[in-house]
């Protein structure tokens, strides 16, 4: 192992905590475990942190950002024809549409 999925767990947070409002965030992931990283990360913050059965979303606990793929998006069979290796890779996005609580952007 060369800590690759270390410097991601660090690297996610860093990157989305450096995103203005408006800013984008595309990761390619290339194995599973990257992937989930990649996933939990972006749904964290796209996510309220709230019971989902609560009528109002208070401000401190709405969310974000916001997803601009629809799960992970997959290459196109020509680029797996292409090549092969591309199949795992896996493309997912996400946009600042607010700032966190404490005002940091």
């Amino acid at each position: 192992m060369n800590g690759e999925l270390e410097a991601l767990a660090q690297a996610l947070p860093a990157a989305l905590d450096a995103l203005t409002v408006g800013g984008r965030l595309v990761v390619l992931a290339y194995h599973s475990l990257e992937d989930r990283m990649v996933k939990r990360a972006f749904a964290a913050r796209v996510r309220p942190d709230v019971p989902p059965d609560l009528p109002v979303i208070p401000p401190d606990a709405a969310p974000t950002m916001r997803w601009l793929t629809r799960g992970g998006e997959t290459p196109s069979p020509d680029e797996v024809a292409a090549n092969p290796r591309a199949s795992a890779a896996r493309l997912r996005a996400v946009e600042r549409i607010a700032v966190t609580a404490g005002g940091a952007a």
